[in-house]
């Protein structure tokens, strides 16, 4: 049976002509911490489309759903593709330990889906994207659908936390093999390293790698110092060995970002990857 620990109640709709936005939906209240949002942007359409959860990057030590600069073009891209975005919160390192952060965003894919009807949304095709934390996070939605011990109880329970595929762009695979980060990165620049914060060797999705697994397309720059290239290489290869859908395309020459000719090119790939995998 479907309870929920969050008001059903819907953000106020803002309506254009080509879409509907919904800012600031309650996902779950956290005793103690900030609530946990998302924010929804939906297509007009004659009949219900497909949704993506998409979720930022930043160690996870920094970032926001609100503020990031490939959330914003990644989505504007997939609505005028059709599909609609949401874009959803998560805790970061030292706010909580893993698998808070697995477990709120899994709270996202459960509204997404309970609301599914009255938004005008495809319940049965969710799909999960991000990049970097966000991309490992995705990832994480592929491979651990409905795993009782990663679920998590927050806010709506009973709807199913399954996506039916993600898009990984540069994920973190494998906790114990991160190289230090290189020169110049940002969170060095205030006395932080985000290493101390990752969730540790058990929380790799390598680990949860099932024939059942969601189909996943990873993209990944040849160049990349801060997640090495054989991260996304090993989830293929722990993918294939399962039985399961995976593929990587190889940018090269990028590095743990891509230019925007790069960008469009692995978001217009993943609209495709993902329109192929229609349920």
């Amino acid at each position: 049976m479907l309870t929920s620990r969050a008001p059903l109640t819907l953000p106020r709709a803002d309506r254009s002509e080509t879409r509907v936005s919904y800012q600031d939906a309650l996902v779950a209240p956290l005793a103690g911490y900030r609530p946990l949002l998302l924010d929804l942007v939906v297509p007009v359409a004659a009949h219900p489309v497909p949704v993506v959860v998409f979720l930022y990057g930043g160690a996870p030590a920094a970032g926001s759903h609100k503020h990031s600069r490939v959330g914003d073009q990644v989505t504007e891209w997939l609505l005028a593709a059709g599909f609609a975005v949401a874009r959803a919160q998560y805790r970061h390192g030292r706010e909580a330990p893993f698998p808070a952060q697995v477990h709120d965003v899994k709270a996202a894919v459960r509204w997404v889906r309970h609301h599914a009807a009255e938004l005008a949304l495809d319940a049965g095709r969710v799909a999960a994207w991000g990049h970097s934390a966000g991309g490992y996070l995705a990832a994480m939605l592929a491979v651990t659908a409905d795993d009782p011990a990663l679920e998590g109880d927050l806010g709506i329970t009973g709807p199913s936390s399954a996506v039916s595929a993600a898009v990984a762009w540069s994920p973190p695979t494998d906790f114990t093999h991160i190289p230090p980060p290189p020169p110049g990165f940002a969170l060095h620049n205030t006395g932080h390293d985000p290493h101390d914060w990752h969730p540790g060797p058990t929380a790799s999705p390598l680990l949860h790698v099932t024939s059942s697994a969601a189909p996943l397309l990873l993209a990944h720059g040849t160049d990349d110092v801060g997640i090495p290239i054989a991260h996304s290489e090993a989830l293929v290869a722990a993918y294939w060995r399962a039985g399961a859908d995976a593929d990587l395309i190889r940018l090269h020459g990028a590095g743990h970002f891509y230019g925007e000719r790069k960008l469009r090119q692995v978001t217009e790939d993943g609209i495709a990857f993902l329109r192929g995998r229609s349920a």
